[in-house]
Formats: C-alpha cells, structure tokens, sequence
C-alpha cells in the first residue's frame, strides 16, 4: 500500500448510545483485539503484543484475530504493549507494568529494528531476548518470537540476519515457536512487492499482512487465510460526544483551578466520534474506525485542543483508556496520571477511577489525535 491510500477497512457503526455522550460499541473494534474473556475468546487465551512501533500500530493482531474469526477458530484476546522507539532492553525492563499485570497466557515479542538503530551490541540484545524468555517462563507464560521485518531495498540485511539468528538461538534455547515474520517479507520483496511505508521501515497494509502470515503459521494455522482487507468496529465504551476548543500552543497546560473553571461557551466546537468521513492514509483509517479521533486538527484549527465531555454512568469501578496524543486527563476536576511514553494504541494509559453516580465531567488537553474509553475492566 503506497503512502495515502486507503485499502481493507469497512467500518461498521453499531453502537448503542447512553445520555449524555457514553457509548458503548456493540462489538469489539476488531475481531480478537482486546476482546471480553468468555466464550471461544476465553479459550483461546490471552495474547499480550510486545514490541516497538511495527506493534503499537496493532493491524498484525487485528488482521491475525479477523483471520481466526473468520475461518470459526477460538480468536485469542489481544492486549498491545507496542512502544514507539523502545528497544529490548526497555521491553524486558516493563515486563511487570505492561505485560504481566494483564495474566496473559502468552507474549508474542517482536524487537530488533531499534536496536540495529542505536547501536545496539548484538550480545547485550541477545542477553535481554533471553531474559524476557526467562523470566516468562519462571512465570509460567508463553512466548512466542516473532522475527523482525526488513527494510526496503534490502538495506542492513546483515545486521538483520544476524538479529534473526539471534532470535533463533534464543527459542532454540527456551523451546520457543518462531514467527518467521522476516522470511516472508523477504519473500514478497523479492517478488517485488511494496511491503513499506515512506520511510522504508514501517510497515504498509501488506507488509501487515506479511506479519500476520507468520503469526498465523506459528499458531499452527497454516490453513487459514490472511484478509484481503480489515473490518473494524469502534471500541467498546469509546466517549463519543465531545465539545473541542482549540488553545494556543504557548498556553500553559491546565492546573486544577483552571481545569475547574472552566465554562462551555460558543468558542467550544461540538465533535463526536467516530469521525463521519474516512481519512486517506490507511492507517490512521483504521484507527478513525475503530474510535479514534484524527482529524482535529484538520476540522478545528491549530495543534493542541481542550476536549470536554459529561458522561452518565452509575457510581461504579471502571478504568479510562487513552491513546493517541493525550496528554493530560481531568475527571471531576481531579487530574489523572497520564503518561506520554505508553504508546500509540488504545489503552496504553488504563487508569482505575471511581465514577460517581449521576454525571461525570472528563476533560483532555490533546493533539490532533487521540483515544479515549471507559470500561469495567482494563483489558475489553
């Protein structure tokens, strides 16, 4: 898929509206991403992705979950713990943080890229791919390997194979399944297709599709096709009816008095997600499907913007999940502890809050992009 394009998303809006501006999607946001335990899902397990930006971008899982569903096998519940940049050792070092505190029945690690980037040595890469693999099994949880992607022209082939041979030692090791995740793309660019982005590194929709191969053949599932094209549905309890104000990008970010104070007035845009139009680039596509707002810096002006929205709920335990570029989120006037370095996807920030019953006030200082649900529990 060229830069700009948009190819494999159909969206399918069936929500069911609550008052003041909760939804709740009536599906999952794509098959097997972050779906409800029970049933075949529950049977299938618990997925946690580990990796860098390739997995923050979550349409391997998504595409490897609509595979499963659509061929009626168990799908698996898949969490993203991708980080944009992170190398291995930043992954072994938030085994606790993002993988361990959602009992996943088995990783899925995809690592190597930034590596090569920083400089990595080859034996202190090695030595952190063998300590996540140890320290899931002392916990009991699976893991797989997933082999790094390449890059578009073939370039820094020999640091990569080396990587791979890496990978391969260490499940050799460990008696681990491997993702060939390398291999097949080496397959489809020697057969001269397009498998990236414009940088050359980050994957295209088939260059997805490539990654999703090899999950599938790892899982044992050589006999189930990858989708042409993916079927999403927004998220469930996305926040969908907001009010937007734009805001200098010198303005200090909000401290609890302001936050406060603040009064809806005709400056504040009405905006509700998800986004009516489809967007060119097929990524970002399909994120606006799934409950993601893109555009807002398109439809209102400017790059940074206050969102406000009142949510009814009953007085309940839930969790707020956030992605995209949230920087800060207010509940009821109490700030929430948001961090940057979480990642892309939905959910790398999952906050327990208490909501009070009758009409909650969230308010974010956001960019032009940003997720954010409310859920009874921090993986849906």
């Amino acid at each position: 898929m060229a830069m700009g394009g948009i190819r494999g998303i159909v969206v399918r809006t069936a929500l069911t509206a609550l008052a003041c501006g909760f939804v709740l999607a009536a599906t999952p946001g794509c098959m097997g991403l972050d779906a409800p335990a029970g049933g075949a899902r529950a049977a299938a397990g618990r997925i946690v992705n580990l990796g860098d930006s390739i997995t923050d971008g979550q349409t391997y899982a998504l595409l490897t979950g609509q595979a499963l569903a659509e061929a009626g096998k168990p799908v698996p519940a898949f969490i993203g713990a991708g980080i944009g940049g992170d190398v291995a050792s930043g992954m072994r070092q938030r085994l606790d943080r993002d993988v361990l505190v959602h009992h996943p029945t088995m990783v899925m690690l995809n690592c190597g890229i930034n590596d090569i980037g920083r400089g990595v040595t080859m034996a202190a890469y090695e030595a952190d791919v063998a300590a996540i693999a140890e320290r899931l099994k002392a916990e009991k949880v699976g893991l797989m390997i997933l082999t790094t992607s390449n890059l578009r022209g073939g370039r820094r082939a020999k640091e990569l194979e080396a990587i791979r041979a890496i990978l391969h030692r260490v499940a050799a090791r460990y008696g681990l399944p491997v993702a060939e995740v390398y291999d097949r793309m080496e397959e489809a660019r020697k057969a001269g297709k397009d498998l990236w982005e414009a940088d050359g590194c980050h994957l295209n929709f088939e260059g997805y599709r490539c990654m999703a191969r090899a999950v599938l053949d790892a899982l044992g599932h050589a006999d189930v096709a990858v989708p042409a094209e993916l079927r999403c549905t927004p998220l469930p309890g996305i926040v969908a009816r907001w009010k937007v104000l734009t805001v200098p990008e010198n303005e200090p970010p909000l401290d609890a008095p302001r936050a406060a104070a603040l009064a809806v007035d005709a400056r504040w845009k009405d905006y509700r997600l998800p986004e009516p139009k489809p967007v060119k680039h097929w990524w970002l596509e399909q994120e606006r499907s799934r409950g993601f707002a893109v555009s807002l810096n398109e439809l209102f002006g400017g790059k940074r913007h206050l969102a406000l929205a009142r949510v009814r709920s009953r007085a309940r335990e839930a969790w707020v999940n956030t992605g995209g570029e949230v920087a800060a989120v207010w509940l009821n006037g109490r700030k929430l502890e948001v961090h940057r370095d979480r990642g892309w996807h939905a959910g790398g920030n999952r906050i327990p809050v208490a909501l009070r019953k009758g009409v909650s006030t969230i308010v974010i200082e956001t960019g032009g992009r940003f997720f954010l649900s409310i859920t009874d529990g921090p993986s849906w």
